[in-house]
């Protein structure tokens, strides 16, 4: 009983007149109590003229041949599932070396095994739930691409759907950047532990050609894996190349709205102005008319009559415009005030001229 990496790994020796297959069952640790905070087992048959081949079917296992420098070790494929490995061992005459390489190389070498397939097994639940988010995050990217194909892009509520679409996608947009460090911790993790299994057993041995079949899986789940990293890189492209769309479109959207609304502003003014120019004309009329008496105002021409208060009124509404202009800068004075109500005032005047001429003319 040894310590190893936090780990207690126990060995023993023990000889049995009974067939393989019955060894075996009466060594499984599936029914031990105890089998919970095990990390797996491994039992070793030691037989000078031990048969491979009659041993893997009984137990319907293939196998692998490992050539080590004590003896010839024939390694079962994993069951799935199952925590507990086989071997069949058949030392070389030298029995100390045979000896040293169970109590020392041998237990090292099945717990690296042990321990890479905990993990493969964590991995592979773990990749079968980040395959699934990346699916449904695919099909809300799709979604939403859609939407802003088809969507209303007028409609006020329109465009809220789609801000609204652009913080959920940001969310997916994190969750697919997380996902892909996941997978790549993953392949990382994977290849560490299988180039451990080959570095512990090329210290006693040398591993067969076609390489250790009880890492089929593991090299299997490794190669979904790499194509898993390549996928989610595409998946978190295409994802920010969507939201960086969409935001776009919003974008546009907004601009289109405070364009749409400038000229309703724009409409809004003019029809404004136009009023505001009819009410000064015909209240500038009719005030002159008040004051000056329609006696007096029948003597002044009325071209003179309607190019005068057309002027004054003109002048007041582009003062009026001018005077908005000023009060927006902080009562700052501008040019246009200045003219315009010089103008204004010069029209008055002339206003008041021939005002004072008619009553001349009707004494």
């Amino acid at each position: 009983m040894f310590l190893y990496k936090k780990s207690i790994i126990i060995s023993g020796l023990l000889s049995i007149k009974v067939g393989p297959g019955s060894l075996i069952k009466k060594l499984s640790l599936r029914d031990k109590a105890w089998m919970d905070s095990v990390i797996g087992g491994a039992t070793i048959l030691i037989k000078e003229r031990g048969d491979a081949e009659k041993l893997s079917s009984e137990l319907s296992l293939s196998y692998s041949v490992i050539e080590t420098n004590s003896g010839k070790l024939f390694q079962m494929e994993e069951r799935e599932r199952e925590r507990e490995h086989v071997y069949l061992f058949k030392p070389v005459k030298d029995l100390q070396k045979a000896k040293h390489f169970l109590e020392f190389h041998f237990p090292i070498f099945d717990f690296s095994i042990h321990k890479l397939h905990m993990e493969r097994d964590y991995f592979k639940n773990q990749r079968t739930w980040i395959i699934k988010e990346k699916g449904e995050i695919d099909k809300t990217v799709g979604d939403l691409l859609h939407m802003r194909i088809v969507g209303e892009t007028l409609n006020p509520e329109y465009i809220e759907s789609l801000e609204k679409a652009i913080d959920t996608i940001s969310t997916e947009y994190a969750i697919l950047v997380n996902d892909g460090h996941q997978i790549r911790k993953a392949r990382t993790t994977l290849e560490e532990d299988i180039e451990e299994v080959y570095r512990h057993l090329e210290v006693f041995g040398s591993p067969p050609e076609e390489g250790l079949k009880i890492l089929g899986d593991s090299m299997k789940l490794k190669e979904k894996l790499m194509e898993d990293e390549t996928s989610i890189s595409y998946a978190i492209k295409n994802t920010k190349t969507a939201m960086d769309t969409v935001r776009t479109t919003v974008d546009l959207l907004r601009s289109r709205e405070n364009i749409f609304l400038q000229e309703e502003a724009i409409s809004f003014q003019v029809a404004a102005g136009v009023l505001e120019f009819i009410i000064i004309f015909y209240y500038s009329i009719a005030s002159w008319e008040h004051l000056i008496g329609t006696e007096r105002l029948d003597f002044i021409p009325p071209p003179v009559r309607f190019i005068s208060v057309f002027l004054f009124a003109t002048f007041s509404v582009v003062m009026t415009h001018f005077v908005g202009v000023s009060y927006k800068q902080g009562w700052k004075l501008n040019l246009g005030m200045v003219i315009s109500g010089a103008a204004m005032l010069l029209v008055f005047i002339y206003i008041v001229m021939i005002s004072i001429e008619t009553g001349t003319l009707h004494h």
